[in-house]
């Protein structure tokens, strides 16, 4: 599914292309492009005009723009799930933990990224202090009970 929609999105964006260049963008295998490629045109996703020995024109359907619509929206709702799933997680854990009573701050390290974003707003949401750390930051302070 997931792959499907890489195809999709590149040949929208690349009608002239070779297999290994869908390869490349996508991260996909050779042969799994090519797997997929005639998948899709079997499916009426796709259709294929040669250009020359070596490059094909991948024309999509506009049951093609369907299908990456289709799987667009289950990726939404296969994300939101997830998405509730972390969040009924987190109150698990705050209601067992009690960050604020124990005396210990929540700690977040890592990137500021997505992940981060959930978690630091379900934390404010309620109101749980936190502190935010990377790869550059130090835990010197946090070492030493300050």
């Amino acid at each position: 599914m997931e792959h499907e929609y890489e195809v999709l999105t590149y040949l929208k964006e690349n009608e002239i292309a070779t297999q290994r260049k869908i390869s490349k963008r996508t991260g996909l295998s050779l042969g799994a492009v090519n797997i997929l490629l005639k998948k899709m045109v079997r499916k009426g996703l796709v259709k294929v005009e040669k250009l020359s020995a070596r490059s094909m024109r991948y024309i999509l359907t506009p049951r093609s723009m369907q299908e990456k619509s289709s799987l667009t929206y289950q990726y939404i709702r296969k994300s939101y799930k997830q998405i509730l799933k972390i969040n009924h997680i987190l109150d698990d854990i705050i209601r067992q933990w009690e960050p604020d009573k124990n005396g210990f701050p929540v700690v977040l390290y890592g990137p500021a990224d997505e992940i981060r974003k959930i978690l630091t707003r379900h934390l404010s949401y309620n109101d749980v202090s936190y502190e935010l750390y990377n790869e550059t930051s130090s835990f010197e302070h946090l070492a030493a009970g300050k």
